[in-house]
């Protein structure tokens, strides 16, 4: 089998999330549109028919494998029921509500079915199909479609990827440009390939955190075989390759300092800063003392190169940014005491608590809850800027508990292998990572799963202010994090006993 059929999936797979970022971090559907359902049917398509085989296996036996896993998956099945509530307001549509001048009174036409979901403008909910069933499907091709090798090359490539847009980001400032990729005018800051610089700082905190994740798995890897095989191949490895995720965790940071996101500066400082506790608790009793120093240096090299990034490029928009970050600030946004989106939300989500209101359709409906003297927002007032809150309002119960759902069939599968690695009592029971075998429980933990877990909640802390979420190319690398995050876990040989 040629090398580029064995990992069709996973080029494909990268392209998928290569396309939500680089178009307009997928804000604009109409460029979507021509790209994205092809990718998602190809990515289906090789994984049903052309997945990763294992070298004890034949294709015939990776595919029977592969159905066979997505039959027992429980998310392949809340996947179909949240594309198919998403597909069904497509044909019951309800105009938009419309003011009685005569009466003083606000009328909301029902849909041709009341008892299904329904939407109020077609072309506006068809957007969150080219978000949610690309995004599931690529779940389901990285958790049960990928080799863990692959697992691991893909999350490394999305880091890299973020790299790139990272560059493309610093490249639009110095040059001046008021054009997104110097090609669509912008009338406000933006930058990389994300119009609205929150979806930015979102994506780069995100990518960031996930990056010096694997860049401490990697350090670590070759101190544990320096440990146990002080002659083994693996050690030979070069400095350039074992560090070799330090540059697009560097990039992906001061990329998420220069979106000029209040909420992803002090996030992404914050999870660099619990990363590098994590990493100074883990190193005393892991792994050598040269390894010890190494990650000392570096990590004091990464303080000094943001540090003089700031002192040479003096960016005077961050300096304005960072003194309007203070806690009121946060509380009022996190809380949307000073908006009325928040409880305008609510009281949609009241009147409407089956199915909500359809995708995009809080943007109709909000206007007849405005109290006299409220005026409506007019940048960004279509969002809620609370992800929770606003998928409430539009999916409404149904929708969001199948959303909810999804999270939890993403992440509970990761904690329950981590548990059995942390029950493993000898080395026997573990496969492929015996230096772990005697380690203490702080060891015993993934330090990719620490990374996922740190990167992914910043991005939940995220959208209690903001819409992250609605970000495709947020949403795919958030999902994406959690079914490769397994490619970094032990196989364990048995069940340990209680």
């Amino acid at each position: 089998m040629s090398w580029f059929v064995k990992n069709i999936l996973l080029l494909h797979l990268f392209a998928l999330v290569a396309a939500f970022g680089w178009i307009h971090g997928g804000a604009r559907a109409d460029l979507l549109l021509p790209v994205i359902p092809w990718l998602t049917f190809f990515v289906l398509e090789w994984l049903l028919v052309f997945p990763q085989t294992k070298s004890t296996e034949t294709l015939f036996e990776a595919r029977a494998r592969v159905w066979r896993a997505l039959k027992r998956d429980p998310l392949t099945y809340v996947a179909l029921a949240l594309t198919v509530v998403l597909v069904i307001p497509l044909f019951n549509v309800a105009k938009p509500p419309f003011y009685d001048t005569a009466r003083h009174l606000w009328h909301n036409p029902n849909p041709s079915v009341t008892w299904l979901p329904y939407c109020v403008n077609p072309s506006e909910h068809t957007v969150l199909l080219l978000w949610f069933p690309p995004v599931l499907t690529a779940a389901l091709a990285a958790r049960h479609g990928l080799l863990k090798k692959s697992k691991r090359l893909l999350l490394e490539g999305i880091c890299w990827n973020s790299a790139a847009m990272a560059v493309v980001g610093f490249l639009q400032i110095y040059s001046g440009t008021d054009k997104l990729m110097w090609l669509t005018p912008m009338s406000g800051y933006f930058f990389s390939t994300f119009g609205y610089p929150n979806f930015a700082g979102a994506f780069f905190t995100l990518t960031a955190t996930l990056s010096f994740g694997l860049w401490f798995q990697n350090t670590t890897e070759k101190g544990r075989l320096s440990v146990s095989a002080p002659s083994a191949t693996q050690d030979e490895r070069s400095w350039f390759y074992v560090n070799r995720m330090l540059l697009p965790a560097i990039l992906a940071f001061l990329g998420a300092i220069a979106s000029l996101s209040r909420a992803a500066i002090v996030l992404s400082i914050l999870a660099l800063v619990v990363l590098i506790v994590y990493m100074l608790v883990y190193v005393w009793k892991q792994v050598t003392a040269g390894v010890r120093v190494t990650i000392f240096a570096s990590l004091f090299a990464v303080c000094v190169i943001v540090a003089s990034s700031f002192a040479v490029f003096k960016f005077e928009s961050l300096k304005t940014e960072v003194r309007t970050i203070t806690l009121s600030a946060v509380v009022e946004r996190v809380t949307g005491s000073g908006y009325y989106h928040a409880r305008v939300a609510k009281e949609i989500f009241r009147d409407h608590p089956v199915f909500g209101v359809g995708g995009w359709g809080y943007s109709h409906y909000q206007l007849q809850y405005l109290k006299p003297g409220e005026n409506p927002q007019e940048d960004g007032g279509a969002n809620v800027h609370n992800d929770s809150l606003q998928f409430l309002a539009e999916q409404g119960a149904v929708g969001y508990t199948l959303i909810l759902a999804c999270v939890v069939l993403w992440v509970i599968p990761v904690f329950w292998q981590v548990w059995l690695v942390l029950r493993a009592r000898t080395i026997s029971d573990l496969e492929g990572d015996a230096s772990k075998g005697n380690a203490g429980w702080l060891q015993r933990f993934p330090i990719p799963v620490i990374a996922v877990a740190v990167a992914t909640t910043a991005t939940v802390c995220h959208s209690l202010g903001d819409l992250p979420f609605r970000s495709p190319a947020v949403m795919v690398v958030w999902v994406l994090a959690w079914s490769c995050v397994p490619g970094w876990l032990p196989l364990i040989k048995q069940v340990p006993a209680k």
